[in-house]
């Protein structure tokens, strides 16, 4: 399939010393699966999302975090025996989720934490080389009850963003920072912190819109980093509400 391994129930917010080019890898880890995947969450509902979009800048970056934060997840990808590779991912629809594909690349099983408790990845829909737009679009076999808005508009130099990712393991960590260019292959530099285990999460607008996923950077800590323009990704045919 693509590339991870099973995570310990215990690894959320922790920091770990064994850092590949890919991402995390760790050892003698289980996954937990939940078995009740058909039930939804009573977090933040699709329709918050949609007004908290709407109401643009309305809202502080505090507020909108607080809205999307339940649509954004820590992915992993089983390797092999006692070996994974984690990063970040967010929903764009029902059961739709959406990573790079470097973060799982050569996975024989992947999955997505919510909480505590493990989902199965179980059907890639769409995916890109890191050479190229390095995406994948799947569907997980968690029925999230929110997904994050996309922007409809292309951001320019100078507008400021944040993002959602898990750094180092650190879930769910906010940063900010500006747009700083364009590059090649629909990347959007930023200067926003993205470090180990970010790669694969939201970038996004001041309306709490998703612009782009964060994708890559020029070393940690470093203010040189990139994400892919989500306008590139074909995700309207995947998107269900």
């Amino acid at each position: 399939m693509l590339s991870c391994k099973r995570p310990d129930r215990n690894s959320q917010n922790t920091t770990g010393n064994s850092v590949t080019h890919r991402e995390y890898r760790g050892a003698n880890t289980e996954v937990r699966q939940n078995s009740t995947s058909s039930e939804k969450p009573t977090q933040t509902s699709q329709n918050s999302i949609k007004s908290s979009s709407r109401e643009g800048k309305g809202k502080s970056v505090s507020e909108l975090f607080k809205v999307l934060n339940p649509a954004v997840f820590r992915v992993y990808g089983v390797l092999g025996e006692d070996e994974y590779s984690s990063g970040s991912g967010f929903f764009i629809g029902e059961g739709i989720g959406v990573t790079n594909y470097h973060v799982l690349a050569d996975s024989q099983e992947a999955y997505i934490q919510i909480g505590e408790d493990f989902y199965e990845i179980t059907n890639v829909l769409s995916k890109s080389y890191p050479g190229n737009l390095d995406y994948v679009i799947f569907e997980t076999d968690y029925k999230n009850n929110s997904s994050l808005p996309i922007s409809n508009r292309n951001p320019q130099v100078g507008e400021d963003i944040f993002a959602i990712g898990s750094p180092k393991g650190l879930s769910n960590s906010l940063t900010k920072g500006t747009i700083s260019g364009f590059r090649e292959n629909k990347r959007i530099q930023i200067d926003a912190t993205i470090d180990h285990g970010s790669s694969g999460g939201p970038l996004f607008n001041m309306k709490g819109e998703v612009i782009g996923i964060t994708t890559s950077g020029m070393g940690t800590g470093s203010e040189l980093n990139f994400a892919v323009d989500i306008q590139a990704l074909p995700f309207e045919k995947y998107i269900r509400y």
